[in-house]
């Protein structure tokens, strides 16, 4: 169990997420009046989620003496990939999904929060972040990926450090398409039910897309194309 549930100590029945091909639609899946399905894309299975640790990338020469004392070893980031396919639901003659935006919290711990309910026992957070990818085929087996660095790892951890981000604390991922909800899924049924992420303690901006981080370069065909945000491509109003 999480520890926003231990916290809250809430009990709601688990909600089993189906797969993009599979009827009826899958929780949060966009469907009309009559429950079938209208969506253009759908997270993959039950378990499209799925975590590991991975090292910073050595981008240094080879013969690069590093200083006397420290260690070659890279720390070790959080990767977050997650499985999703496409329909020509809303378009059946354009078997192009344009863009789609992934919205992701990470369950994690502030142990430092002066207003814990329970002194020493922290707050719970939900680290935050999105992705746009656009130009995306119709197809059943596409991946997208967010990271999270080592500091913030150390830094909203509890005392068993970064196992608590594979093992404890869980994620909810959402797709959008034009500003709408179309799917959602948890890495781990959750016994508050399907918005227990929405008592987290939102703590935006710590979640990296794989442009924003050392990933840049590691597996470029594995993931659609990102859209940047307007005040990253330099279209912005410039207010």
């Amino acid at each position: 169990m999480s520890f926003h549930a231990t916290i809250l100590k809430r009990s709601y029945p688990a909600v089993f997420l189906l797969g993009l091909m599979t009827a009826p639609a899958a929780y949060g899946q966009l469907t009309d009046a009559k429950g079938q399905l209208v969506s253009p894309i759908a997270f993959s299975n039950t378990q499209a989620i799925t975590t590991s640790f991975v090292q910073t990338p050595i981008v240094t020469p080879q013969n690069y003496n590093s200083p006397s004392g420290t260690t070659n070893r890279p720390p070790q980031w959080l990767k977050v990939e997650f499985q999703f396919g496409t329909t020509a639901a809303l378009k059946p003659d354009y078997p192009y999904l344009d863009a789609v935006e992934f919205k992701i919290w990470i369950e994690g711990l502030d142990l430092y929060a002066k207003d814990a309910p329970v002194p020493g026992k922290g707050v719970a957070v939900g680290l935050t972040g999105s992705v746009t990818y656009v130009n995306i085929p119709v197809g059943k087996n596409f991946y997208g990926v967010f990271y999270v660095h080592p500091s913030t790892l150390a830094r909203y951890s509890s005392g068993r450090g970064y196992a608590d981000f594979d093992q404890k604390f869980n994620i909810h991922i959402e797709a959008y398409v034009g500003g709408v909800l179309m799917d959602a899924i948890d890495k781990k049924k959750d016994p508050m039910g399907t918005d227990w992420y929405k008592s987290l303690r939102a703590i935006p901006s710590l979640v990296y897309r794989q442009d924003q981080c050392p990933f840049i370069m590691t597996d470029p065909d594995r993931y659609p194309a990102i859209k940047l945000p307007a005040e990253e491509s330099g279209t912005g109003t410039g207010q």
